[in-house]
């Protein structure tokens, strides 16, 4: 399942259920992004709690006496949205607690959780109504340290597994400082966003692309300043030095200048040769990419409006209608406004309608 898939069942599942959602996946996916995104959306409280990292006692809450009545209660652990946590205003009222890498618990830990992941309860405490409960885990491989979960701790789960989706980590990336350069390697480059390495190639600098990898080499390249034979170094030690190879013999092959979103909208006339170079030369890849940027930075603003139409006239009809489909499906905010001001809305439709009656044939 992709990670935008897995995010709408995790929000169904919030407001309609009392479910414990378990998101599986291979290392840097973005299991943890997801809830908080979630979380974000739904606009509710988000902990994340890093389960193996704890104890049985942690959860349980420190003892004290009941002098009274005679008998000894349990105080309740701060880290833990309960109703008494809430009333004291640590938290709020709503939210998602995710337990992190489950399957790395100790299992006199695990059994401990039992009744948090099934009741919501734990020795005398109730989670808050409003908080639901996540947990992520890494498939029980030769390539994880895990601990096999048996049934009865499975069951109390929805396992989704999810899988690394170009689309939705370009999505991510154009709304969390992006980097071009990155962004078309991957666009031209697909299986190079995650590869599972080998479990016998599995040792400290025996490193491989990872979503989560591929963030951190945007973040390098958009804000260090370190000359090119440290940045590769530093490249090669995030994702590897196959794929980090990969990328710079990418770039130093590459004669393209991709504009940048704020000139696509704002005064595309600069950039009109850039583009109908692009398509002369059918650099489909980068297209697709410039396109899903001038959809996610797209504004409510006259010149943006004026702009795309300018940039749609020049794009062949198959990359028109690519326009389109991301349009309504990622800009459900803007798409009825920006279509008003389409042009040459009806001809693009024109051809859709085309195409979907020649499929049906």
């Amino acid at each position: 399942m992709k990670i935008n898939e897995a995010k709408e069942c995790i929000k169904e599942l919030y407001l309609n259920t009392t479910c414990v959602t378990a998101l599986v996946s291979e290392r840097g996916i973005g299991k943890s992004s997801a809830y908080q995104q979630c979380a974000k959306e739904l606009g509710i409280g988000y902990i994340n709690l890093y389960a193996a990292a704890l104890e049985g006692p942690d959860f349980m809450g420190l003892p004290d006496k009941d002098k009274e009545h005679g008998i000894t209660v349990y105080l309740a652990p701060q880290f833990l949205p309960t109703n008494q946590a809430i009333e004291k205003g640590l938290y709020p009222p709503k939210g998602i607690m995710v337990l992190e890498e489950i399957n790395r618990v100790p299992s006199d830990t695990v059994s401990v959780l039992y009744p948090l992941l099934l009741e919501k309860k734990i020795n005398g405490h109730d989670i808050a109504d409003g908080w639901a409960i996540g947990v992520t885990m890494n498939p029980d491989t030769m390539n994880y340290m895990v601990n096999s979960l048996d049934d009865a701790m499975i069951d109390r789960f929805i396992s989704i597994e999810i899988t690394g989706d170009l689309d939705d980590y370009i999505l991510y990336s154009l709304m969390n400082n992006p980097n071009d350069d990155v962004l078309a390697y991957l666009q031209a480059c697909p299986d190079m966003l995650l590869v599972v390495k080998k479990a016998a190639d599995s040792t400290a600098l025996s490193k491989y692309p990872t979503p989560r990898g591929w963030t951190k080499v945007q973040e390098i390249l958009n804000n260090c300043r370190l000359e090119e034979k440290l940045i590769r170094e530093l490249i090669a030690g995030i994702i590897g030095t196959q794929a980090s190879s990969s990328f710079y013999g990418y770039m130093r092959n590459r004669e393209i200048k991709i504009p940048s979103t704020q000139q696509l909208l704002e005064d595309y006339s600069r950039v009109k040769e850039d583009i109908i170079k692009l398509i002369s030369n059918k650099n489909m890849d980068i297209l697709n990419y410039i396109i899903k940027k001038v959809v996610i930075g797209i504004a409510d603003y006259t010149v943006h409006y004026y702009n795309v139409n300018e940039f749609l006239r020049d794009l062949p009809s198959e990359l028109q209608i690519l326009f389109l489909k991301y349009l309504t499906m990622q800009r459900k905010d803007i798409c009825e406004k920006v279509m008003e001001h389409l042009e040459n809305l009806e001809s693009i439709s024109d051809i859709m309608i085309d195409i979907m009656i020649t499929d049906e044939e």
